[in-house]
């Protein structure tokens, strides 16, 4: 391309965004985050004013907890502990040059696991508490939550999370995500009323407690949710291909936290998170948590949180990626205080409009509360869901077209039509499944993942925000072609050394 004369020359090619290498060390800081607001906490905790007369309210919620919540207090400090070592002996070996390059990187990682479980794992302690102490309950709640964990994985039209990263963010949120939430309201309960109560005005101080307790709820249960898909995300970023990886990682994280809040309130629990309320009953709170906010509420918002960190996956700029995902926590944390502030007026209402029947205002009286409260933030993670598997197809068409084209064998023309349509996806499989049962069916599965998988890694490399950081996608290549029984691709020729060509 020749310039003309007198004309400037064109602009050197802007350099792509230099992506942050995620990994360990950034779900570290976001731990270290979690372990600060809850310092912040304990520090408002011992400066907390005496309180001479305690409401039988608070008597109530908090009676039962110390000793569960003692020992989460002193795995924390032993954790925090275990984690300032551990960092110290990393700071310690960065001094010195590695004898061994793998032994050091393998020791280095071992350090890091180590700094993140100190900082996460006594969380977990609340969750186990609540979960295991009424067994009966967590089981009878098992088998709407897998059904709709299920859901969520179908949701995935195309390239599919690995099952082990989502049952991962699901046990996560039901234990890391939901004992932090826990933790972090009942010390909002020990402190606050230090602070807001005023035995002079009493209505205006259990508006203030009311509105605190639902801004506490809020913020450190979205925050702990968002931490967890944070932590997942930067560990395990080359499974996110956009806003549908992120929609269903979230989503998974929001049902395991739903599972454990269920738990608690159907057992009543003292400082479950948010107020069972005394008439509160187990087939109530089941109808409620299990069956129509199932898919609503903590699910819908924590899938708004994943779509922001899936949206990020593709953007170029850094202050881009951060206003995606505060978008996602700020629409999380407003859904949830609103829902919380919302529903205690609702409640009212539905007791008046459906006094003459129980039975006819929870069949008809809670869903209709949840669509009020929820049901907006609950069609906007469904229509990102839609819009993510649009730009997904279109991305992948590309890709694919592109894979056959080069005419390795990974991918063919007539294979093309078959990937991007999940409905023939499904009726192949069902007759390989009459064929050749289920052992056909599950090569068959793994075969057409890892030709999306194939199509995705080009996807990202082709793309214009492209990160640098996205791996060669030959032995993703390679692992189709072995699927397929095809001979293996011929190695690349060597680059001659540097120096080499003068």
């Amino acid at each position: 391309m020749t310039t003309a004369p007198g004309a400037l020359p064109p602009p050197p090619p802007r350099p792509p965004a230099r992506v942050p290498r995620h990994g360990l060390p950034t779900a570290i800081v976001v731990a270290l985050v979690m372990s600060a607001a809850y310092g912040i906490a304990q520090i408002l905790f011992w400066a907390t004013p005496d309180v001479t007369s305690p409401t039988s309210l608070m008597v109530l919620w908090l009676k039962p907890l110390p000793g569960v919540f003692e020992a989460t207090r002193i795995l924390l400090l032993v954790g925090w502990g275990l984690a300032a070592v551990l960092g110290l002996s990393l700071a310690l070996r960065r001094g010195a040059p590695p004898a061994d390059p793998e032994v050091h990187a393998r020791t280095v990682r071992a350090h890091q696991y180590g700094i993140l479980a100190g900082l996460t794992l006594p969380y977990t302690t609340m969750a186990f508490h609540v979960l295991f102490r009424s067994l009966p309950l967590l089981l009878l709640c098992l088998p709407t939550t897998a059904a709709a964990l299920f859901l969520v994985h179908r949701l995935q039209l195309f390239r599919r999370l690995p099952g082990r990263l989502l049952l991962a963010a699901f046990g996560s949120g039901a234990l890391i995500a939901a004992g932090y939430g826990l933790t972090m309201n009942v010390w909002a309960w020990w402190y606050a009323p230090g602070y807001l109560l005023d035995w002079s005005t009493p209505r205006d101080t259990v508006r203030a407690l009311f509105a605190v307790g639902c801004f506490n709820s809020a913020l450190f249960t979205e925050l702990g949710k968002a931490a967890v898909v944070a932590a997942l995300y930067f560990l395990c970023r080359r499974h996110f291909d956009g806003v549908v990886s992120g929609v269903v990682l979230g989503a998974a994280v929001g049902l395991g936290f739903n599972l454990t809040e269920t738990v608690a309130y159907m057992s009543d629990y003292p400082g479950a998170l948010g107020s069972a309320g005394p008439e509160a009953q187990p087939s109530v709170e089941f109808w409620t948590r299990q069956v129509v906010g199932l898919m609503a509420v903590h699910v819908a918002f924590t899938a708004l949180v994943g779509a922001g960190f899936g949206a990020a996956r593709r953007l170029r700029e850094r202050r881009d990626r951060a206003l995606v995902v505060g978008a996602g926590v700020l629409a999380a944390v407003g859904g949830h205080f609103w829902t919380d502030i919302a529903l205690g007026q609702l409640a009212k209402q539905r007791d008046d409009w459906f006094s003459d029947s129980d039975a006819v205002g929870l069949l008809v009286g809670v869903p209709l509360m949840t669509a009020l409260t929820s049901g907006v933030f609950v069609v906007l993670y469904v229509l990102v869901l839609r819009q993510g598997l649009r730009a997904q197809r279109l991305g992948l068409t590309h890709a694919l077209h592109a894979e056959a084209a080069e005419g390795g064998g990974a991918v063919t023309e007539p294979e093309i039509g078959l990937l991007l349509s999940p409905r023939r996806r499904l009726l192949l499989e069902l007759r390989v499944w009459r064929r050749d049962g289920v052992a056909g069916v599950r090569h068959l599965m793994r075969l057409q993942q890892a030709q999306l998988d194939l199509a995705t890694q080009r996807m990202h490399r082709d793309h214009s925000g492209a990160d640098i950081f996205v791996p060669d996608e030959r032995p993703l290549r390679d692992r189709v072609l072995e699927l397929k029984g095809a001979p293996m691709a011929p190695e690349p020729p060597a680059l001659p050394a540097r120096g080499a060509l003068s």
